[in-house]
């Protein structure tokens, strides 16, 4: 599977879990989109609450 893919599907995911919390501008920066799929996977997992811009600041 791409890892565009993989994105849109954990994005999915997450967004009906919690809504969309981010703003999607992070999507567009290499190490923030990094950062946010490590985020958002936790918090699929359930070490962590909602993915805000502020975690990604």
């Amino acid at each position: 599977m791409e890892d565009e893919t993989v994105l849109v599907m954990i994005v999915q995911q997450y967004a009906s879990k919690y809504g969309i919390t981010f703003s999607s501008k992070h999507l567009d920066d290499p190490e923030k989109k990094a950062k946010l799929i490590t985020l958002i996977q936790e918090s699929l997992s359930g070490k962590r609450g909602p993915v805000t811009d502020e975690d990604l600041a």
